[in-house]
């Protein structure tokens, strides 16, 4: 069991011993594969048929699986100044192949749309710490915008990030150390979620940050004002330069923004069964001074629970802002790299099961990408095993391992060149696409030595 593996379950949850053994044994595995089958990754036939039968265990769910990474995000939580959880939707789209019925069609297939609702915690150095929430579900067929006004909030769809603010809430109470920031993009501008965040004691709470979608109307006042008007008349405090990164369709430059910060208070929005209670928030207004022609603005409305006082402050909420981004990557990883949506594992609960421990491999192949930017002087051994970055240094250098680990920059870089990082000065730091092809071809090139050895020792006792 490889030693990253053992930490991460150490204190999984489990109703059987066994189950634990094989959880470790089936992540070690896809952590190794995250791009190939789940057969690819299993070594042989009775390898994959003990996975398939432990994802389909009526005794495991996905709290289970999920339990140690949690504790142990948990853990690493802890021993931050700052964290700040991120929650976002993806959709994932599940193909499945059934077998023709009399004369159709040689096979069909259907697929399934799942909506996958992670909460994923950051350092402020973009470096992530893990995983400490997910929900999946499916959308009813038959359409349900005509009754969504009049549905309380705990029946709708949205109702996930009230439950994702409160699971950030209980992580404030056990890590009184940590100032926890809960965050969403502009789904999650809700009033209910700000009202709950300032009916709260500080020490009870996650402060939160939410890019505004709504233009609400600002109390007190016999004339309308609304908040995004009040905002673009409220003079700057300062301004940021920051960049930007590159797209498909647009390359990277520096953007300055104009940042304006001040306290308003919204007027109880209109819900069934009553009005909510007026609400006095922090918001920060980041918007480009000089954009090129051809391009839109960058334009931030940013709600807070956070104190903000001056242009530090306000820099600080975007500064933080900006990493919410992260979890676009992370996403990325698990769809791309993990390619969990070309899983065809059969059934619902499978899927969930498999998706489960995906989400953790795709955590691991993260934090060592980003961990190599934010920590470039640290010892790799923080997060590469020995034989990991033994492996890594031999074979760019062609030479037996140093006794003093390389730094951590070095050996990142190394991993991304297995998969096709050119590692030039103008190219900067490898992306997240190299690290996962190359943490594959690294434990392919592992298992080979391995099993060389294992062959030349087993000679050597006849």
């Amino acid at each position: 069991m490889s030693d990253w593996v053992e930490a991460e379950l150490a204190a999984c949850q489990r109703h059987d011993v066994r189950h634990t053994k094989r959880l470790a044994r089936l992540l070690g595995r896809l952590s190794e594969q995250p791009v190939g089958s789940m057969p690819m990754a299993c070594h042989g036939w009775a390898e994959t048929m003990a996975a398939s039968r432990f994802l389909h265990h009526p005794d495991i769910g996905v709290q289970e699986i999920l339990s140690g990474h949690t504790h142990a995000t948990r853990q690493r939580i802890r021993a931050q100044e700052v964290v700040l959880l991120v929650q976002d939707t993806t959709f994932l789209h599940d193909g499945t192949t059934r077998p023709k019925v009399g004369m159709g069609t040689v096979k069909i297939t259907t697929r399934e749309e799942y909506l996958l609702h992670l909460t994923v915690a950051f350092t402020p150095d973009r470096v992530n710490v893990g995983v400490v929430g997910m929900k999946v579900w499916q959308r009813p067929e038959e359409p349900v915008a005509q009754q969504r006004k009049s549905k309380p909030i705990e029946e709708k769809e949205r109702y996930r990030w009230l439950e994702g603010y409160r699971s950030a809430c209980e992580i404030t109470q056990t890590c009184p150390a940590t100032l926890v920031v809960n965050m969403a993009d502009r789904e999650g501008d809700i009033q209910e979620w700000l009202v709950d965040a300032m009916r709260r004691e500080p020490d009870q709470r996650a402060e939160v940050i939410i890019r505004a979608k709504c233009n609400r109307r600002l109390a007190p006042g016999a004339a309308q004002r609304y908040v995004w008007a009040e905002m673009q008349q409220t003079p700057a405090l300062g301004t940021r330069t920051l960049a930007r990164a590159r797209q498909p369709d647009r390359p990277p430059r520096q953007v300055t923004l104009a940042v304006t910060a001040t306290q308003v208070t919204f007027h109880g929005a209109r819900r069934p069964g009553g009005k909510l209670p007026p609400v006095e928030v922090s918001a920060v207004y980041a918007k480009e001074l000089s954009p090129p022609q051809d391009e839109a603005p960058v334009a931030w409305l940013l709600l807070t629970s956070l104190p903000v006082r001056d242009c530090a402050s306000a820099c600080t909420v975007v500064h933080w802002y900006r990493c919410r981004w992260e979890i676009a990557l992370f996403f990325r990883v698990l769809k791309q790299g993990c390619q969990i949506e070309q899983v065809r594992v059969q059934t619902e609960q499978r899927l969930l099961h498999a998706l489960a421990i995906y989400v953790i491999v795709a955590w691991r192949i993260h934090a060592i990408t980003m961990a190599g930017r934010a920590y470039p002087a640290m010892s790799c051994e923080v997060v590469f095993e020995p034989r990991e970055w033994h492996t890594l240094y031999t074979m760019q250098h062609h030479s037996h391992p140093p006794p003093t680990p390389p730094s951590l920059r070095e050996m990142v870089r190394s991993l991304a060149q297995l998969g096709g990082f050119f590692a030039r000065t103008r190219h900067g730091e490898p992306g997240i696409q190299a690290s996962w092809q190359g943490y594959q071809r690294l434990h392919e090139f592992i298992y080979a030595i391995e099993t060389y050895r294992a062959i030349n020792a087993g000679e050597r006792n006849v």
